[in-house]
């Protein structure tokens, strides 16, 4: 039978088999009673590719029929043609009658048994004019529930340049509450099994992204103690560990950049003690190995016993449904299957595309399977996974959807005519830029730094190349940089054939530059040609 989510223990529950049966059902009656008649975006893309939407039976069709994938250039652009509408069809009035036929059919096609029977006996009493008013007030007010808009993310324009919102609905806050929570639950399930209970930190910047109201929904649901704060937003990062100490949080979740240069740097620095076992959720960024290793020492020298590190995969465009991995060097687990399918694909130099087989690295492709307000198709997020696999974890047993090694794309990658490479033609060479960063980071001197692709001549979008490192030395400040610097540019010009402009700069300085709480590990400030 299909259902609208999974509990966690479901999901432990379930194989990947009966999970793949379900999102294939639910993916088609999503498609042809949600998205089909309600979604203006989709409903032109399928007619103008002459996509009979009752063809599409899985994920796999989308290339099979060629329906084009949608980027984020495409969605800013068409905002409202996103939101799901079911009020209209082809810019004229739908009849109310149809619009509680298609909601029921979905329903019932998708497992939701009680709004399935909702939607009949109300539906039956106005029919059979049986206390009407107060049947249609009701089914008024479940329409309302589900498809009107109540608020919006922001994704953070590190892929387009400029932010986008993303609406939600009741509806979809209902969802965010049932699937946030397991997120929490797998990162803390190691501890959980001894009887260990979260006194939960949320460090995630408060604003309009998914991120701090996804995790405030999560925490609230599966921990004994719950500290809601604001990436030292409100309270500066010295009084949050003050915090933390005294409510013995043992739970902690935040942006990497922010723990790790603003959260972790001030707790070394305070007279603190940890708990001993703890467990850190990272996610929002790239999380790179020094990150992760330079966290979980200031816990260990603060006296933490056993450290479970793990990264969490969302975008604001997935909304309410979201990844995260059982151990820091697992996979990310897709704890949400029935609401979303991360799907991969490999971009071809001729601008087709095709999915890709486990064992090959493919861009990140988001379907919707329910939600209402903006919904997302086959659309291309740009995130490269190395791999994925539908089976059990090899790691924690989980039977399921996974995908590996997930790098978060950002301007430097993304500016790409292909988004989510890791790579760019710098003076004729081509760079790695995510590897390199790594590489600087894993020299013991280095504290943190900031690559930046520029032009020589920054007035003029023809000039050459250039390659500018800004490095913030570890320790007090030294006279002379210079065997540092050598070093530096020969690892750069080793792997990348470019030797690279090496800026010395304070840490606090660099961090500012940088922006702050979402660290801008790789920028292009190449001027555009006119």
């Amino acid at each position: 039978m299909v259902k609208t989510t999974f509990t966690f223990e479901e999901l432990k529950r379930t194989n990947h088999r009966e999970i793949q049966e379900m999102q294939e059902k639910k993916f088609r009656a999503f498609i042809r009673y949600q998205v089909w008649p309600n979604h203006p975006y989709y409903r032109r893309l399928f007619k103008e590719n002459n996509v009979d939407p009752f063809n599409l039976t899985c994920f796999e069709d989308w290339a099979k029929y060629n329906i084009p994938l949608v980027r984020k250039s495409d969605y800013k652009d068409n905002l409202t043609q996103f939101v799901l509408n079911p009020s209209q069809v082809d810019g004229s009035d739908r009849d109310p009658a149809e619009i509680i036929k298609n909601m029921m059919t979905y329903s019932k096609e998708s497992g939701n048994a009680e709004q399935y029977k909702f939607l009949r006996n109300n539906g039956a009493r106005v029919k059979l004019h049986l206390g009407a008013e107060s049947a249609m007030a009701r089914l008024k007010n479940r329409l309302t529930y589900n498809y009107a808009p109540l608020q919006f993310w922001l994704s953070s324009g590190r892929a387009s340049g400029l932010p986008s919102p993303v609406f939600l609905t009741r509806y979809d806050n209902e969802l965010l509450e049932s699937n946030s929570a397991k997120c929490g639950q797998l990162a803390i399930d190691k501890f959980a099994k001894e009887g260990w209970e979260a006194s939960s930190m949320n460090l995630f910047p408060y604003a309009p992204h998914l991120g701090w109201h996804a995790v405030n929904a999560g925490l609230k649901q599966i921990s004994k103690f719950y500290i809601a704060t604001s990436a030292g937003g409100a309270i500066p990062s010295e009084k949050l560990v003050e915090l933390a100490s005294v409510f013995k949080a043992n739970a902690i979740t935040g942006m990497p950049s922010y723990l790790r240069n603003r959260f972790f740097k001030a707790m070394a620095e305070a007279d603190y003690k940890a708990p001993e076992k703890v467990v850190v959720l990272l996610a929002g960024e790239k999380i790179y190995p020094r990150v992760a290793e330079d966290i979980i020492q200031t816990l260990t020298e603060k006296g933490a016993k056993d450290i479970h590190l793990v990264g969490g995969y969302a975008s604001s465009e997935s909304k309410v449904s979201f990844a995260v991995q059982c151990d820091y060097h697992g996979p990310y687990h897709n704890l949400s299957p029935l609401i979303m399918s991360w799907e991969f694909v490999r971009l071809n130099d001729d601008g087709t595309y095709e999915f890709v087989d486990e064992d090959e690295p493919g861009h990140t492709l988001l379907f919707h399977l329910d939600s209402t307000g903006t919904v997302f198709e086959g659309f291309l997020l740009g995130d490269v996974a190395s791999k994925h696999e539908a089976g059990k974890c090899p790691v924690c047993g989980l039977d399921g959807h996974f995908f590996w090694d997930i790098g978060r794309t950002n301007d430097a990658q993304t500016q790409l005519e292909i988004m989510g490479l890791a790579e760019k033609k710098i003076k004729g060479a081509t760079v790695n830029l995510t590897a390199l960063r790594t590489d600087i980071l894993n020299l013991g001197e280095i504290e943190e730094v900031q690559i930046e692709v520029a032009k020589e001549d920054m007035s003029d979008p023809y000039s050459m190349d250039v390659l500018n490192l800004y490095v913030a030395p570890k320790g007090p400040k030294a006279s002379d940089y210079s065997s540092l610097i050598a070093q530096i540019q020969k690892i750069t010009k080793t792997s990348t054939e470019v030797t690279p402009q090496v800026v010395i700069i304070g840490f606090e300085e660099l961090v500012e530059k940088a922006g702050g709480m979402k660290f801008m590990e790789i920028i292009d400030s190449r001027p555009k040609p006119a």
